[in-house]
């Protein structure tokens, strides 16, 4: 074999390794950002209660369902990326939000640090507490103090139901919030998160996500066919 045909090959065996690492890469891209990002079907569809089931069979195809676009994942300094929101509806007729919140292992190990735990905890745990505040304005008749807490009311609204699924990166829950309504003083609904080994809910939360804001535009959320099926269950 002639030193010519020999680089040939050597050079072929350097090309196909280089395709392969290129297409592995692009596998395990596509796989992060498409398959372990999906929200499972298990938490990705409406929980069905007796609140929605009722609301259903009076308005059926005329109940309403609409969320706002607002950022989806905590970003303060102490908490950039921890949670987020991938998903809400408000339904006004049940008087109702269901929300599917996620987080990432790597939360997980900031929670340790951040709290000085002696372990990480295991990821089988129930780490945190989701709660929506509702707050309203005190002094409708002046906008420029919304930021003054001393001049919104709030109120918690605890979960009703919920539902956990998990994927090798993420940990998701679908909470149902009943008794939720949006006022004409409604100023903004905001996500809750707190580490459930040290409530305080007079303490600053550990992540808070606004979905409603006051002026901001509703956008129709579309029910899948699975949405649909669990509309009309039973509840």
């Amino acid at each position: 074999m002639t030193g010519f045909k020999l680089s040939r090959i050597i050079g072929g065996v350097f090309k196909l390794l280089l395709v392969a690492l290129i297409g592995l890469i692009f596998g395990l891209l596509i796989w992060r950002v498409w398959f372990s990002t999906k929200v499972p079907d298990t938490v990705d569809t409406l929980m069905p209660n007796s609140a929605l089931h009722s609301a259903y069979l009076q308005y059926g195809e005329e109940l309403t369902l609409r969320y706002q676009e607002h950022g989806t994942i905590t970003r303060e300094e102490n908490n950039k990326g921890y949670f987020s929101v991938v998903s809400c509806v408000f339904i006004p007729e049940a008087e109702q939000v269901q929300i599917v919140f996620r987080y990432n292992n790597s939360t997980i190990d900031h929670l340790a640090e951040d709290y000085n735990l002696e372990a990480v905890p295991d990821k089988s745990e129930h780490l945190f507490d989701v709660t929506l505040v509702r707050t309203t304005d005190l002094t409708p008749d002046d906008a420029s103090d919304n930021n003054d807490a001393s001049t919104l009311a709030k109120q918690r609204f605890q979960p009703t139901g919920s539902l956990r699924d998990e994927t090798l990166l993420y940990t998701y829950y679908r909470y149902v919030f009943d008794g939720v309504t949006v006022e004409d003083l409604t100023d903004g609904i905001f996500v809750d998160v707190y580490y459930n080994g040290a409530i305080n809910y007079e303490a600053t939360a550990y992540g808070t996500l606004c979905i409603y804001s006051r002026g901001e535009e509703w956008k129709e959320y579309k029910p899948s066919r699975a949405d649909r099926d669990a509309l009309e269950q039973a509840g």
